[in-house]
């Protein structure tokens, strides 16, 4: 499944890059995290999540990487929980006003078998959680 969109900020390029190049920060956006912890180069996620009726915990592996100061960088994400894998990739892009993003998502499992009726809106809706949170984050600073 491919997500793309942008999401307009108040702010110009350089304090968007501040919050997006801080990994705790953005890490502490995604709905239903419980812990992150640095883990080399990379960082461990647990968190909880839900899609229609599978609700349960997820632990996951986060890595920024093609990482260009002030422009952008590709987010990966490797997951498991709910009886399910996920594998996010995602490049993010700054501008002045703007973060854009383009993110490829496959599932396997349980969740797979849930079917993109039910998945779609599920994943807009975390995307928009996201990116709400990191809006906030940005244009309080």
């Amino acid at each position: 499944m491919k997500y793309q969109g942008d999401v307009r900020l108040n702010v110009d390029k350089g304090t968007i890059w501040n919050i997006l190049s801080n990994p705790e920060q953005v890490s502490s956006c995604f709905p239903g995290i419980k812990s992150i912890t640095k883990d080399g180069d990379s960082y461990k996620v647990v968190g909880s999540a839900g899609i229609g009726f599978i609700k349960g915990e997820y632990k996951a592996t986060v890595t920024f990487s093609n990482v260009k100061p002030m422009e952008g960088m590709t987010i990966t994400a490797k997951g498991t929980g709910l009886n399910s894998n996920v594998d996010i990739v995602a490049q993010v892009k700054v501008e002045d006003g703007k973060l854009t993003y383009d993110a490829e998502v496959k599932v396997a499992g349980v969740l797979a078998s849930v079917g993109a009726r039910l998945m779609d809106p599920a994943v807009n809706k975390l995307i928009q959680d996201l990116f709400e949170c990191i809006r906030n984050k940005v244009e309080k600073r």
